[in-house]
């Protein structure tokens, strides 16, 4: 009998498995390489993909700089009291400067309360706000200042606001702000909001400081009142051209919080004929005669007349709303703002404050050639009283911006002010005891980031045309920016297209393009005049990674540069060349054009990727095949060696019957 026993399929003293292994590996070799070609063409494909990506960020990057969407039309606004101005400015706004002086700033109502004990409770009750003309109406149920702030703020959205201030331990002052800017947005207390307000100081019962000026008693501004020319009549005051005349209070007062309100209007005085040239001596014909046809004129008279004198010119027209100016308790004029310009009765408002500490009345020129200025009314008035209510505390008062602009006075509800220089904000902050130089100017500093990021993805590119055409760790080393991961990552990409004639051809032609002049507006210009080159010289030798197609940046040189010469660096990415409104020449025109035919859909780089599709489903598809014939022949192997095994095992059986068959008949 045999020492062990083996089962076909099972165990093997004869190690037929290692047997079949060795003979799969071998069988194995043309999957293997299959799968070899898989990756490589996968790796391709992703290379490609990457390149593909790169080209397409590189000509977004180039658009950029020609494109409606410039950065070259950006414009920024700069001011030289940004503590009193600053403003933003859109791509539609000039490059210009301006002179603007900050009278008033915008404020909103705000009103403070006496002190409170921290116990103070509210009645239940309906209390109504008023902010302008809109209103905030809160059902209160009752309870403490804490419960009546926080309800309101609720309720107040953006109109109102509430706030409690604890001044010690037990008192606390209630505030109440209006959220709005402006006269017109002045804060009211109705219902029971009235009530709450002159039980906690909030506001009291105001006497009316308005005083009328009377239009139909007019005094003498300066020298004699002269009455041919300021006249009275239906109850307004009518001052000609080249009169004058004054409306004075009975006493000055304090301009604290006051406005002087005035109803003005010019009227067109009637059109006067032009006088021609006078009529002067004149001598009648000598006459003719007529024979047969024939005319026969008189010889002309020798006398001579005298010539004729030219009138005088008419005055010219002269045109002026300034008419209107403060007195003060001196006697001393003070120019107040121009009437804006519009026909009809206009009201002009004007904060008293502004111009003058106390008053005394106002002066009426009218400097005008051709038209007339009628006063129908004027009176002052203390704006922060409401109905029979002004502010007990007001921590501010509701004012209107003031600002002169081009020497024009401009009001305005807010602070924000977007329609006195086209395509710029004017954001107010405090008042100004000189005018504010405001500059609107190109913004370089997006211009300059758009070309460095520019130049950042054509580097960008080159680095990744450069690895995959190159089989040499050099070019890794000299790209200073990759992280460890990322060299690691493109060691397998060395060389990958190496001598493949599409990248080849582009990255020399992305070089001259880079290195050509470009012509604008009045001479040529080249990238190295913006401090853009490569830089490759070292010197007496050279950086052979300079040479790779790499740019540098001077920041310094094209700081400079786009301080000088902006159009012209505009021009030379983007510049329209025959005037048909299309850029159609630039550094950056060139690349997009040299780009397009690649990435576009359905272009060279979307071809060689379906091409790579096709290559790899096609190789997949060799594999499966190769897989499954292995895996018929390792089953065959296993088959054949096992039938061997169990044709051994009888053999090893019939050996061993006969071997004992043998012992026995010896013995």
């Amino acid at each position: 009998m045999p020492d062990t026993t083996s089962i076909p399929g099972v165990t093997s003293k004869y190690d037929t498995q290692k047997l079949i292994e060795e003979l799969m590996k071998v069988e194995r070799i043309p999957r293997d390489r299959a799968e070899a070609r898989l990756k490589q063409l996968q790796l391709q494909r992703t290379v490609w993909l990457d390149i593909n990506r790169r080209f397409i960020d590189l000509r977004e990057k180039a658009r950029n700089l020609f494109s409606f969407q410039n950065p070259f039309n950006e414009r920024i606004a700069k001011s030289s009291n940004e503590q009193a101005l600053t403003a933003t400015a859109t791509r539609q706004a000039l490059n210009e400067t301006h002179l603007i002086s900050i009278k008033q700033v915008a404020t909103a109502d705000r009103f403070m309360s006496d002190r409170l004990s921290k116990d103070f409770t509210i009645s239940p009750g309906i209390y109504t706000f008023g902010v302008g003309d809109k209103t905030v109406e809160l059902n209160f149920q009752g309870g403490s200042l804490k419960d009546f702030v926080d309800a309101l703020n609720k309720k107040g959205a953006d109109l109102l606001k509430a706030q409690l201030v604890p001044i010690t331990a037990d008192e606390r002052i209630l505030v109440i702000e209006s959220l709005k800017t402006g006269s017109k947005s002045r804060l009211s207390f109705k219902n029971a909001a009235e009530t709450l307000g002159l039980q906690t100081g909030l506001i009291v019962k105001g006497n009316s400081s308005e005083q009328t000026l009377s239009v139909t008693q007019p005094g003498k501004l300066s020298g004699v009142l002269d009455a041919s020319k300021v006249l009275t009549q239906d109850g307004v005051l009518r001052i000609n051209p080249g009169g004058e005349a004054a409306l004075r209070l009975a006493n000055p007062v304090i301009t604290s919080n006051l406005v002087l309100e005035v109803e003005i209007e010019f009227v067109e005085r009637p059109g006067q004929a032009q006088q021609g040239i006078p009529l002067g001596p004149s001598i009648p014909g000598t006459g003719s005669i007529e024979y047969q046809g024939l005319v026969v004129e008189s010889a002309p008279s020798d006398v001579v007349l005298p010539p004729q004198q030219q009138p005088a010119p008419p005055p010219p027209r002269v045109d002026n709303n300034q008419v209107l100016y403060a007195l003060d308790a001196s006697g001393k004029q003070i120019a107040l703002p121009a009437v804006p310009a519009g026909s009809g009765k206009q009201k002009v408002t004007i904060p008293l404050s502004v111009y003058t500490e106390n008053f005394a009345g106002i002066g009426i020129k009218n400097p005008n050639t051709n038209r007339d200025v009628i006063v129908h009314s004027a009176r002052i008035v203390d704006p922060t009283v409401t109905g029979d209510y002004r502010p007990k505390n007001p921590v501010d008062t509701s004012r209107d911006a003031i600002i002169v602009y081009n020497g024009i006075e401009i009001t305005r509800e807010s602070n924000t002010i977007d329609d006195v220089i086209p395509g710029v904000t004017l954001n107010i902050q405090d008042v100004t005891d000189k005018p504010v130089k405001l500059t609107v100017e190109p913004d370089r500093e997006a211009v300059k980031n758009a070309i460095i990021d520019f130049v950042g993805t054509y580097n960008r590119l080159m680095a990744e045309i450069n690895i995959s055409m190159r089989n040499d760790e050099a070019v890794l080393n000299e790209i200073q920016y990759l992280t460890d991961d990322e060299k690691k990552a493109y060691k397998e990409r060395l060389g990958i297209f190496q001598g493949d004639i599409t990248l080849s051809q582009l990255r020399s032609s992305m070089q001259n393009i880079m290195m050509n002049a470009y012509p604008s507006q009045d001479a040529t210009m080249l990238l190295s005049m913006l401090g853009i080159s490569t830089n490759s010289s070292i010197g007496g030798g050279y950086d052979a990674a300079k040479l790779r197609g790499y740019l540098e940046i001077d920041e310094k040189k094209l700081d400079n540069a786009l301080q000088t010469n902006f159009e012209r660096i505009r021009a030379l990415f983007g510049f329209d060349t025959d005037n048909d409104f299309v850029i159609d020449s630039g550094v950056a025109v060139a690349l997009d054009t040299l780009i397009k035919p690649f990435v576009e859909t359905g272009g060279i780089f979307s071809t060689k990727l379906k091409t790579f599709d096709t290559l790899i489903a096609d190789q997949k598809k060799l594999i499966d095949t190769l897989t499954a014939q292995l895996a018929k022949k390792e089953e065959e192997l296993k088959r054949k060696y096992g039938l061997m095994e169990g044709a051994l095992g009888q053999l090893e059986q019939t050996s061993g019957a006969w071997d004992n068959f043998g012992k026995q008949n010896g013995n």
